[in-house]
């Protein structure tokens, strides 16, 4: 089935919920528990989806409404997809270690879809995602920048006025507050949007009380070399960092290590979706069939009222529903198992 909006969803299933939780705001709560759990449960319908990236840094960061690569091919070779330690939740990222690999290398999570040059000076600029683009920038919300300069070479607090520390080190922060902003009347860029910064790594950008029907990106916006005193603005150095289409959140983006890479790499993948907390009315929701949301939703209420025979009985049935939509919905293109621990389309869970 095609995704459904959760408008459209708690017109057929909000019948579902507790009668004293039953409105629209609970609907999309009950959303948040419930999806993550199937999202967990396996390679469904409507759970893959396709993705083409830039990889000339050396690195891919997946979008941040997916999970991980299923699989991937980097300049037409397939590559396999791989732990650098064999088990990544006892060990970590060993994101220090930049040994050149024929594979996707699990590296954790970074605050930024693409890193600054720590060579150059960068500040905020905030632009919309939504055309006419000048004028659907969000004039509600706050955002929350911690950055570091090139003159913060030392973590002594006392040298750099107003930070705090964050995971062992000093940092730098920036207020963004966009209740006061009014937009341009003759349609020209925000400049109010830019938050100047001289910044060279960034640590992480948060947001409250964004309009989520404004989505927008957070560009560094290059001002020259950091060991500079003066600025030289170069758009064509201009970085990516976060695309914000929620109301409140944190950016994090899972990120893989490639080897072997040049300034043309392309990375083809297939990847796994994530879940993300609904909080609109227009939110998409991807999900197999009716029936499986509605098992869910009364295994949720089952457990609510502390019956957990019935909890267990509807979420069992979860798990039978998607593996026979999913077996339905392949048709004549049934898989082959094999087993190839080294290599490409593992047929053994938990093996590198």
């Amino acid at each position: 089935m095609p995704a459904k909006t959760t408008e459209q969803l708690f017109a057929t299933h909000s019948q579902y919920l507790d009668a004293s939780s039953s409105e629209q705001e609970d609907f999309r709560n009950a959303l948040n528990e419930v999806m993550p759990r199937i999202y967990k449960m396996g390679y469904w319908r409507e759970m893959l989806v396709e993705h083409t990236q830039d990889a000339s840094e050396g690195y891919v960061s997946l979008p941040q409404d997916t999970d991980s690569i299923v699989a991937g091919i980097l300049d037409n070779n397939p590559l396999p997809t791989r732990s650098l330690w064999h088990d990544y939740k006892l060990f970590g990222t060993n994101d220090n270690d930049k040994t050149d690999m024929s594979a996707f290398i699990d590296d954790g999570y970074a605050p930024t879809y693409r890193d600054l040059d720590p060579a150059g000076k960068y500040d905020f600029k905030v632009v919309s995602l939504k055309a006419p683009f000048k004028f659907f920038l969000p004039y509600e919300g706050r955002f929350t920048y911690r950055y570091r300069k090139f003159t913060d070479k030392t973590d002594s607090l006392a040298e750099i006025p107003a930070n705090s520390v964050l995971e062992g080190f000093s940092y730098n922060e920036s207020i963004h507050n966009l209740e006061n902003e009014t937009a341009p009347s003759d349609g020209s860029d925000a400049d109010l949007f830019v938050i100047a910064a001289d910044a060279n790594q960034v640590l992480s950008i948060s947001w409250t009380d964004i309009k989520v029907d404004a989505p927008v990106r957070i560009i560094g916006r290059y001002m020259g070399e950091a060991s500079s005193s003066s600025d030289a603005q170069d758009a064509s150095k201009d970085v990516h960092l976060v695309d914000i289409t929620t109301d409140n959140g944190s950016s994090r983006y899972r990120r893989f290590r490639v080897g072997g890479t040049d300034s043309t790499s392309t990375a083809h993948m297939l990847l796994k979706r994530k879940w993300v907390d609904v909080d609109s009315t227009s939110d998409l929701v991807h999900m197999p069939s009716n029936a499986i949301l509605k098992h869910a939703l009364l295994g949720k209420l089952s457990e609510d009222n502390a019956d957990i025979q019935r909890a267990s009985y509807h979420w069992g049935l979860v798990a039978q529903l998607l593996e026979t939509d999913t077996d339905s919905y392949r048709g004549s293109a049934k898989p082959t198992l094999h087993v190839a621990p080294g290599g490409i389309g593992a047929g053994m869970s938990g093996m590198y």
